[in-house]
């Protein structure tokens, strides 16, 4: 889901008190009116099929936790492995042949093209062991950072096409925020200011600090698009703060 997307439907199912006038318009928000962000992981990947294949094992659930490095899912690759073995039976045929060649040729009774054609053979075998090595490794799907499994989208024994997604994973480091602010804002804003922000699923407060501004104001809707990090939550922060959430921040320029 694209961020103004996210943005539109936030503001949509939030309570009557909390909505943008008419419009959303960027003339309103920057004279007090709330604009609305979407809480995001500072880190979100969804792991997709290289290959057609089928799913053989499944060992985490939806919310586990997980290791960078960490094998989340598995191919069936068993014909993989027997192409691969009866590749390098035939890499170390090559070898046997090409030493053999060497020797034959200190006795002078094997040419030197004989001796290079041999060896042409073993860099072939060698290749062809590289290729169903790399087929075999993306067998495996592998965590690229730590965090928490979001969606799970395959079960075991399902056949898959290239592409096709099989695990969602979020980061566990600091979230983050983004939202599009009224680019009145920037005779103020800058990196490193503190928002107060409203979550509005727990009703906690946080503080969100601005960590980029977008180079571009949209010419459209006269916003910039800003991104910040929840550094703190308030007393009543009411809850867990998950990547998803939606809530609300007001200005802080002079009045």
């Amino acid at each position: 889901m694209g961020l103004a997307q996210a943005q539109a439907q936030a503001q949509a199912q939030a309570p009557a008190r909390t909505a943008l006038p008419a419009g959303g318009s960027a003339a309103a928000s920057a004279n007090g009116a709330p604009v609305r962000f979407l809480v995001v992981a500072a880190q979100e990947s969804i792991l997709s099929a290289a290959v057609a294949g089928r799913i053989a094992r499944l060992p985490v659930s939806l919310g586990d936790n997980v290791r960078a490095g960490e094998v989340v899912a598995s191919f069936d690759c068993a014909e993989v492995q027997a192409r691969r073995d009866a590749a390098r039976a035939e890499q170390e045929s090559a070898r046997v042949q090409y030493d053999a060649k060497q020797k034959l040729q200190g006795l002078q009774s094997a040419a030197e093209v004989e001796v290079e054609l041999a060896a042409a053979n073993v860099n072939k075998a060698q290749s062809q062991v590289r290729i169903f090595d790399a087929q075999i490794a993306q067998c495996n799907f592998v965590a690229p950072f730590a965090g928490k499994v979001a969606r799970v989208h395959v079960k075991v024994g399902q056949g898959l096409n290239p592409g096709a997604p099989v695990i969602e994973l979020v980061s566990n480091g600091p979230l983050k925020a983004r939202m599009n602010v009224p680019s009145q804002w920037l005779a103020w804003l800058k990196v490193g200011d503190r928002l107060d922000g409203e979550v509005d699923e727990t009703g906690g407060k946080v503080a969100l600090k601005v960590t980029r501004i977008a180079g571009r104001v949209d010419a459209v809707s006269q916003t910039v698009e800003i991104e910040t990090e929840l550094v703190a939550s308030g007393a009543g922060s009411g809850g867990t703060v998950l990547p998803g959430m939606s809530g609300q921040v007001r200005p802080h320029a002079p009045q």
